[in-house]
């Protein structure tokens, strides 16, 4: 019998593969193709970090995944074959792309025997001056811990010794030719001979060891006062430590020998260890898009978002019409303006919002502290447990509390993951805000989301509710708004439920969804009963998905596809057609992930009012006409592109709008 559900650790890998795949892309530009393999670099090192630890202890324990029937070793073993793969094409592309880039005159990325005599001394200079100094060399035992990114293991005949590459320092060495760039381990490889006479090396290997850092959060308490509970996270941030190796990297030794080293030396299981075909760890990448970036015909070509006519008094507008903006189309300074002007309105008596990420120096936490100044009635929900953000959301809370904010923390169990931004006037009227992505200026740049800004009373009698229910812990019915734990999932099988009883009645209906994860089985299992009697399913999903095809029957039209672009997609969508009668659209911060739905404070809002609807139903139509970006689910859970020789791109149908406007306005 065919397995009904996906892998969701697999499935990330081959989300890590189509990220590869833009490296292959002829549309995508020399530069942006290198950043492409630097991110998957990044998503890799996530995965590693949060993920890896479950498959693990699947292993330990002799258990297999009570959803596929895989064993912890047969995930295991796939893990590897699925990520030697992606490593294998990550590095084919990148050998072409540095081939490429010296080709081009771009820049040239030397090997040591490459250099002149010339260059040679400048590295030395560099090696002698900056990097001697900074070595520091240890004799290995079972106990350290790899505290930094790359290592160097050098071989004697009596002992092993390591030396970490200084982190502040890049990794990208000028020769002293324009350039020209030398990695600083090849620097420090072919340079340390006195070294090897000290300590009489044998052998240098390159390597990097990555860490599970998903430490659960166990202290977890309903009970605890907002400052003891601020103080334990403090405390927990303080003392969290490196737990188990997941993985370990290297490269500059024989594959099989090299696995079986690092598996002894370091107590790892063989299929952790990976040998690199070149630099271990692409991030550094990154380095060279920053420095090329102004070679205009070897990046994505900028475009300037819409921003609020700052003439118009964003309010006043709000009073007559909602606003419905998509990210980074348009741009998040128009969240700003309405900020601004909810701080500058006298007739706003209380300011609620919920933060999650934020940039540094943040014209959010301006504008927060403005309102508290002027006396208006500020609270801020600040979630700390936001994964490696934890310092810094410590740090929003104080900045937010010395300026007199009213700090919370939720209900110090299921984070707190909302999107949504209330101005309140003193007679229950106001403003809200409620979106897809984080309150994030950088961010809003590169991820695709949405936002939705109305004075409709409805909507601000619930999000009142709603910020009531994260003040008091009272829950009280809502008008329009569903959320988690539990009520967005209940809202989603409630209406496939009623759309496959418009289907049966008269044949015509359909569920779309846009999420970056489909994991929770509970809604998978929702969608299979309603495929089942043949009602339609559209389901873009950019990352994990768990749902596989084939498994419904003959009745069976679900069609699933993963948009991978210049913009990192993030927007949550979901569009139920009833029959003929009527469709309903909702945006929310939530994935169909079981930790969304039932282990997070997360909220959907249909979109009723009618502009805003239709500008929402035209953005989920043209996602799913995309193929020009978009990568479709087979049978075998794989995914691929359509082989079309005119194919349509959502993302580029939108920047090009933004371009003609631009062109009708200067002409």
């Amino acid at each position: 019998m065919k397995a009904k559900y996906y892998n969701r650790d697999l499935s990330w890998i081959l989300f890590d593969g189509r990220v590869i795949d833009q490296a292959y892309d002829p549309n995508v530009p020399l530069l942006e193709k290198l950043r492409f393999l630097a991110i998957a670099s990044n998503n890799l090192d996530e995965f590693f970090r949060v993920r890896m630890h479950n498959i693990h202890t699947l292993v330990d324990e002799h258990k297999s995944e009570r959803r596929t029937g895989y064993s912890g070793k047969e995930i295991l073993g796939l893990a590897y074959e699925y990520n030697r793969a992606n490593i294998l094409r990550q590095y084919a592309a990148y050998d072409n792309l540095i081939k490429e880039s010296a080709d081009r005159g771009l820049f040239h990325l030397m090997k040591y025997h490459e250099l002149t005599d010339e260059e040679k001394k400048t590295v030395k200079k560099f090696y002698n001056k900056k990097l001697v100094p900074r070595l520091d060399m240890q004799r290995f035992a079972e106990e350290y811990k790899f505290r930094k990114n790359l290592y160097f293991l050098m071989k004697t005949p009596k002992y092993n010794y390591v030396c970490p590459i200084p982190e502040d320092m890049d990794r990208l060495v000028e020769t002293g030719v324009d350039n020209h760039y030398i990695l600083i381990e090849d620097v420090m490889r072919h340079c340390s001979k006195d070294l090897i006479r000290k300590y009489k090396i044998s052998k240098m290997i390159v390597f990097r060891a990555t860490y599970d850092k998903n430490k659960p959060y166990d202290f977890l308490d309903k009970n605890l006062t907002d400052e003891q509970y601020l103080n334990t996270m403090i405390n927990y941030v303080d003392t969290r430590d490196l737990r188990e190796i997941m993985r370990v990297e290297f490269s500059g030794e024989d594959e099989q020998k090299g696995r079986e080293y690092f598996s002894k030396l370091l107590g790892i299981n063989k299929k952790g260890v990976y040998k690199i075909p070149g630099p271990v760890d692409l991030k550094f990448l990154g380095g060279f898009f920053k420095r090329y970036k102004t070679h205009k015909d070897m990046v994505f070509p900028k475009f300037k978002a819409l921003e609020w006519n700052s003439s118009k008094n964003i309010l006043q507008y709000l009073n007559n019409s909602p606003i419905f903006v998509q990210y980074p189309y348009d741009s998040f300074s128009v969240f700003i303006s309405y900020l601004e002007a909810a701080v500058n309105d006298p007739k706003t008596t209380k300011i609620c919002i919920t933060i999650y990420r934020t940039e540094e120096n943040s014209d959010l936490l301006r504008l927060l502290q403005e309102a508290a100044a002027k006396g208006i009635e500020v609270t801020a929900v600040v979630e700390l447990r936001a994964r490696f953000d934890e310092v810094h959301n410590i740090e929003v809370a104080k900045i937010l509390k010395k300026a007199g904010v009213r700090v919370l923390f939720g209900d110090k169990v299921n984070k707190v993951h909302s999107k949504i931004c209330l101005a309140l006037h003193a007679d229950g009227t106001g403003y809200v805000q409620i979106g897809t992505g984080n309150y994030n200026a950088i961010t809003a740049n590169v991820f695709s989301d949405v936002s939705y800004f109305t004075s409709d009373q409805r909507y601000i009698d619930d999000a009142t509710k709603f910020f009531n229910y994260l003040v008091t812990g009272e829950k009280k019915p809502y008008q329009l708004f569903a959320t988690s734990p539990n009520g967005i999932a209940e809202m989603v099988v409630k209406n496939i439920k009623k759309a496959t009883a418009a289907y049966l009645r008269d044949g015509q209906g359909e569920v779309f969804m846009k999420i970056n994860g489909l994991t929770d089985v509970e809604i998978i299992n929702a969608i299979y009963a309603a495929a089942e009697k043949g009602l339609p399913f559209r389901l873009i999903v950019r990352g994990t998905c768990s749902l596989k095809l084939g498994v419904c029957g003959p009745k069976e039209d679900i069609r699933v596809k993963s948009i991978v672009g210049e913009l990192l997609e993030h927007s949550r969508i979901f569009k139920f057609q009833y029959g003929n009668s009527h469709t309903d659209i909702w945006i929310s911060s939530a994935d169909m992930m079981t930790r969304n739905l039932e282990r997070r404070v997360e909220l959907a809002v249909p979109v009723v009012e009618e502009k805003p609807r239709r500008q929402l139903l035209k953005i989920a139509k043209m996602f799913w006409k995309d193929t020009e970006n978009s990568y479709f689910m087979n049978d075998e859970g794989t995914y691929a592109k359509k082989d079309e020789k005119h194919g349509f791109s959502a993302q580029q149908s939108w920047i090009n709008r933004l371009e003609w406007r631009k062109y009708i306005k200067t002409n």
